[in-house]
């Protein structure tokens, strides 16, 4: 077991692996992340309809 670890070709298999691994994630964690937002968004403004919006006559004074 130990000599793996004395390999060099070894342990910079294992730090490039888990760099690419935790930026492959994070991509993939943020498409996710926004996606849900969006999700949770749409359902909460059909839920709740914004009444607060002004109309478009009191705009052109």
């Amino acid at each position: 077991m130990m000599t793996f670890f004395r390999n060099r070709m070894f342990l910079e298999g294992i730090a490039l692996g888990g760099v690419c691994g935790i930026i492959i994630g994070s991509i993939i964690a943020i498409i996710f992340g926004e996606s849900s937002i969006e999700v949770i968004r749409r359902i909460v403004n059909e839920r709740f309809p914004h009444t607060h919006t002004v109309p478009f006559k009191y705009l052109s004074q």
